[in-house]
């Protein structure tokens, strides 16, 4: 109100001055004196407004009446020329007043958004120097109520399923809160929460969108991190499986060469049976350490394929032309048409005799062992068939991992469960596919694919 009285005062003051100077000294006429008082009202209409504009009008019209309108001097509104000069003022008044508040708002409209986007860079600036994701849900709300002079913010988690405040905003009402959802495409990040805060709703909304794409970084950094950790964890777990297979190979090697020794002396009947199990057992031991390496090697990604143009029975014949010299019950099925497959011969026969030699185990003595193959799309089929016990369902989805064995083998089968975590990294390695179909009692067939064969003989 003392401002009004104060523009109301000058505007007045400056009214008189020009009617004086107009009346005692330069004796203008009547539309010099006109225009000069409408410039009085654009001024006051557009420094102050609509008010200071009416006032200026009215009394603009009194004084050009008063002084310059016949009867001179005196007031008389009788005359059209009177009212014609008053619409005019006021019209002038009200257009340019609003102009002005128009102007004036887009003005404070056009910085308050500069000043949004400026308090935006510097938000996700701040945002980009977390060095986790927790940390970054910690300092959201400080963050944001430092940079937007926010009184009270806070930032709710949907991973951690936790509430960081800034001053005491998770104790707010929810009636004086404005929520704003943190979310990333259909991916919920969170939810920020804003008292008093002097932030438009896109501004609101552009910090949701800053704050899910820092939180989504920030989650990609640590995931991509905790997989370079694990990847060089597996490959030194692996150097050091391997160095310690190969160490243990070396005695081995002369336990076994002593036994064979000893052996080769004709010993007595309980010394020969002692022998021949520790010839076993040794074997058994070796054979583990050779299935160590191998895995060893598979997860360190050091097995180097290659890939050759060969038929199905130039792989399956060598791999079990021991087993068959041995009398093992094994029946090979193989198609003479069969295309020529793509595939690393060493590998691919060492993931039959595994599968064979499973079959063996769990198959009754004497029992056959199927082992056929066929052409399907885009591939062959080589599969190994026992009428053992079969698998439990529930063990069909974990006979693959390293170390699992099924209840059927626990306590009375020999290996350490990687025979089968072996054959499926090589046949994954050879673009291939490997599963098992089983019903309890009804035994089990395993099968696996390899690519047909291209023109190049080698990859």
């Amino acid at each position: 109100m003392g401002r009004l009285i104060l523009r109301i005062a000058i505007i007045g003051l400056i009214l008189a001055a020009l009617s004086a100077l107009y009346q005692f000294t330069f004796h203008v006429n009547t539309t010099t004196a006109a225009l000069s008082y409408l410039l009085v009202i654009l001024c006051a209409a557009t420094l102050w407004g609509l008010p200071e504009a009416m006032i200026a009008s009215v009394a603009s019209v009194l004084l050009l009446d008063y002084y310059f309108l016949p009867p001179v001097p005196s007031f008389g509104i009788d005359d059209p020329q009177n009212w014609v000069a008053w619409g005019a003022f006021l019209t002038t008044s009200f257009v340019v007043s609003q102009l002005s508040t128009q102007l004036k708002q887009r003005a404070r409209e056009a910085n308050e958004r500069r000043r949004e986007i400026e308090r935006l860079y510097a938000l996700s600036c701040r945002l980009m120097q977390a060095a986790s994701a927790a940390e970054l849900a910690m300092s959201v709300p400080s963050q944001i109520a430092e940079i937007f002079g926010c009184k009270e913010v806070g930032f709710f988690d949907s991973g951690t399923q936790r509430l960081h405040s800034w001053e005491s905003a998770a104790a707010l009402p929810s009636e004086n809160q404005t929520l704003v959802p943190v979310q990333l495409g259909a991916v919920k990040i969170g939810s920020l929460a804003f008292r008093d805060a002097s932030i438009s709703a896109t501004g609101m909304q552009a910090i949701a969108n800053l704050v899910a794409s820092a939180m989504d970084r920030a989650q990609k950094r640590e995931t991509a991190a905790h997989a370079e950790g694990a990847r060089r964890h597996q490959e030194l777990k692996s150097m050091l499986l391997d160095a310690l297979a190969h160490e243990f190979q070396t005695p081995l090697t002369s336990i076994r060469a002593g036994i064979h020794a000893m052996l080769a002396e004709s010993p007595g009947s309980d010394q020969h049976e002692w022998l021949e199990i520790m010839n076993e057992e040794s074997e058994r031991l070796s054979a583990m350490m050779a299935e160590t390496m191998q895995m060893a090697r598979i997860e360190a990604g050091h097995v180097d394929l290659d890939k050759q143009m060969h038929t199905v029975e130039d792989l399956v014949q060598p791999a079990l032309k021991k087993e068959m010299a041995a009398g093992s019950p094994i029946v090979i099925i193989l198609p003479p048409d069969l295309p020529a497959i793509s595939a690393d011969a060493a590998l691919i026969r060492m993931v039959i005799r595994q599968l064979t030699d499973n079959a063996l185990k769990y198959s009754q003595a004497g029992a056959p062992i199927t082992v056929r193959a066929q052409a399907g799309a885009g591939g062959v089929t080589i599969s190994v068939a026992d009428h053992g016990p079969g698998i439990p369902v529930e063990d069909q989805g974990r006979i693959f991992e390293k170390y699992y064995r099924g209840k059927q083998g626990r306590g009375h089968l020999t290996g350490m469960g990687l025979g089968l975590p072996i054959a499926r990294e090589v046949v994954e390695a050879h673009d291939g596919f490997i599963w098992v179909e089983s019903q309890p009692g009804a035994g089990a067939t395993f099968s696996f694919t390899l690519p047909f064969a291209h023109e190049e003989a080698s990859v």
